[in-house]
């Protein structure tokens, strides 16, 4: 048994949704949510696919959980998470962060435009490791392009589903990546999101790009929309090799925006018609980092070689 309050909540939560029964109450639910999900390093799509497709019990999910983590992973986890609901009303539990990796004009960049691109962070044998990690858990060959295009049950669109490993690990840990957080976020009162990977080969004939086009990823219900999505280049990525692709300076609009509309697929259908976006290539380690309310979306690879991306994000606690 795994002793761990929020876990019942979690379970009898989505089991609510499962069966289109009233969601329980719970205060600041998704934030708590999304908290807890990052002490357990559990990706969000491989815990709601398995809660909503084979789980049968509470007891079922516990199975899971330990089978994913290992028990003593998963204690240290619950222990730390309990912590963290102890202590996450206390006054003054944040630092606040002085400016020291990015630069002055960085962070106009991010202020004016909604996102930026920093290099220089990590060490490029990281990178190799995960890149080497997605060629090995997808069957790729970088000498044989006829192993690019070899279906996987973990690929969907450009994502592959790959959360739990050591080499991901170091990326997201690595002390730099979260100072760029930090600086952006006011606080090093942040946790490291358990986020996937991404293998983007060359369009060809037979394989042909398939992700959504300019979108957000944001919830409307929530007050505060400043969140940061981020990804890692795991190789060069100019563009003609599927770069990030963003509307700059659009976060000043959206809220405007959202209430010329009378909802959210009419304002996401207007701007899909009337926005146009700019590539964000970057070198192999670059972090990019955008706001959520900034349009955004992958883009074509055209080049010789695929493209490999590991997200990454930080939530505020």
């Amino acid at each position: 048994m795994i002793h761990c309050t929020f876990l019942p909540v979690f379970y009898e939560y989505h089991q609510c949704k499962k069966t289109g029964k009233p969601l329980p109450e719970y205060a600041h639910y998704q934030d708590v949510e999304n908290v807890w999900m990052s002490f357990y390093d559990l990706g969000a799509f491989e815990a709601f696919q398995f809660i909503y497709t084979d789980c049968t019990s509470i007891a079922h999910f516990q199975e899971w959980l330990i089978g994913r983590r290992g028990l003593q992973q998963v204690q240290e986890s619950a222990a730390a998470f309990a912590l963290w609901m102890q202590q996450k009303d206390a006054a003054g539990a944040a630092v606040r962060i002085k400016q020291g990796v990015l630069s002055d004009e960085q962070l106009q960049c991010w202020q004016e435009q909604g996102y930026v691109r920093v290099s220089g962070l990590l060490e490029e044998h990281l990178c190799d490791a995960v890149v080497a990690l997605i060629c090995r858990h997808m069957g790729v060959d970088l000498s044989n392009p006829a192993t690019w295009y070899n279906g996987h049950a973990e690929w969907h669109g450009l994502m592959l589903q790959l959360y739990q490993d050591e080499h991901i690990y170091a990326i997201k840990s690595h002390p730099a990546i979260k100072q760029v957080f930090a600086e952006l976020y006011g606080t090093d009162n942040i946790i490291a999101r358990t986020e996937k990977v991404s293998f983007n080969p060359p369009e060809t004939e037979g394989w042909k790009f398939a992700h959504s086009g300019l979108h957000w990823d944001v919830d409307l219900k929530k007050e505060d929309l400043y969140y940061i999505q981020g990804l890692v280049y795991l190789n060069d990525v100019p563009e003609n090799r599927g770069p990030l692709k963003v509307v700059p300076g659009f976060q000043h609009r959206f809220g405007d925006w959202m209430k010329t509309y009378p909802d959210f697929q009419e304002a996401h259908q207007a701007m899909i018609q009337s926005e146009t976006a700019i590539p964000v290539p970057g070198k192999k380690g670059d972090l990019v980092l955008w706001q959520q309310t900034l349009p955004h979306a992958a883009s074509v690879n055209h080049s010789h070689l695929p493209r490999f991306v590991q997200y990454v994000s930080f939530s505020k606690l």
